[in-house]
């Protein structure tokens, strides 16, 4: 009887022992990569625009590094993506450094603050203002347009967006207003880049200004039907419009453009990657990485990358930085 005990207890040991052991095979053949796999949204610019190339470009780094991931790109606009992506709406979006400041703090043009918004890297490291006028106007600064009151028909952006924004605040540290180019014989019009372009050629437009990539794609085809040039921006002015809306100063180089001789002082804004603070530090970290390991497969995706390194990949403004990018930059040795 004790035999029979004896060999019911090694039976049982060893049934447990086998049970166990098949245990530990079915982790140690589980996918080790499961996690890396990213299934997201990123909201970019109108489609066809450049900003979905942008975005599309993040979106492709992505799956390079982190194979089956699915990264879907949407349309969206500078100034909308903010508060798409503060409210959780979609967990990725692409903005100017300025405008997402903006909707953090609850400055103008949104009307309430988007607190949970976070950066995540630069993507484009500088969107510059550039103020264009036809090369036979009788000026040469925008301060000679507010000392003689000439009456330009002056085009800006749409109402709210962030060019027409950096157009207003320029003309009010000079004290004018839109109503005062109005009231020299002057005019505003709220007009998008082609159609303002197109109006300039047919003098019906004197001047425009708009913050767009240097060099713009429809600067350069403008410049192909008429003589342009660009007008500077002096340096009390730079520096006030710049700490107002959160830019920096800034240099368009001479020879950006064909008719551009000597560097135009202005300011810019990078265009910045921005999710928002719920979505997960891991995730985060590894898109900003994808990002980073990229560099060479984006300069070829688009000319506006060549810019994007490791000295500006973090200089994303005021918006604070999501944990996930944070430690990313962290290990890298970019930030302290």
């Amino acid at each position: 009887m004790k035999k029979i005990y004896l060999l019911f207890f090694i039976f049982i040991g060893l049934f447990i022992l086998a049970a166990c052991g098949s245990g530990d095979n079915s982790q140690s053949n589980a996918p080790s990569d499961s996690q890396d796999t990213l299934n997201t949204t990123i909201i970019g610019g109108r489609t066809g625009g450049a900003w979905s190339v942008f975005a599309e470009g993040v979106a492709e780094s992505i799956r390079r590094e982190h194979d089956g991931s699915i990264i879907t790109v949407e349309p969206g606009g500078i100034v909308e993506n903010p508060p798409t992506v503060g409210t959780g709406v979609v967990p990725y979006g692409l903005s100017y450094a300025m405008t997402s400041y903006a909707a953090y703090t609850g400055e103008e043009p949104y009307t309430e603050p988007y607190e949970d918004l976070r950066a995540v890297s630069v993507i484009i490291p500088s969107n510059y203002y550039q103020f264009l006028v036809r090369a036979n106007e009788p000026y040469d600064s925008i301060a000679e347009i507010v000392e003689q009151q000439v009456p330009i028909r002056l085009a800006v952006d749409q109402k709210g967006s962030a060019g027409e924004i950096m157009t207003r605040n320029i003309f009010q540290e000079y004290g004018v207003t839109y109503d005062d180019i109005i009231s020299w014989g002057g005019s505003v019009d709220y007009l998008s880049g082609s159609k303002t372009f197109e109006m300039m050629a047919d003098n019906r437009i004197d001047a425009a200004g708009d913050a767009v990539s240097a060099p713009s794609g429809d600067i350069i085809e403008a410049a192909t039907s008429m003589n342009m040039k660009m007008l500077p921006l002096d340096s009390e002015t730079m520096q006030a419009v710049a700490e107002e809306l959160g830019m920096k100063s800034g240099t368009i180089q001479a020879g950006t453009y064909a008719f551009l001789e000597e560097d135009i002082p202005t300011i810019s804004t990078p265009a910045i990657l921005i999710t928002h603070k719920d979505i997960p530090e891991e995730e985060v970290y590894q898109i900003t990485q994808a990002i980073y390991d990229n560099f060479d497969y984006l300069r070829n995706v688009h000319q506006e990358f060549k810019n994007l390194t490791e000295e500006t990949i973090m200089d994303v403004g005021n918006v604070p930085l999501h944990p996930g990018a944070e430690k990313f930059f962290r290990e890298k040795g970019l930030m302290e």
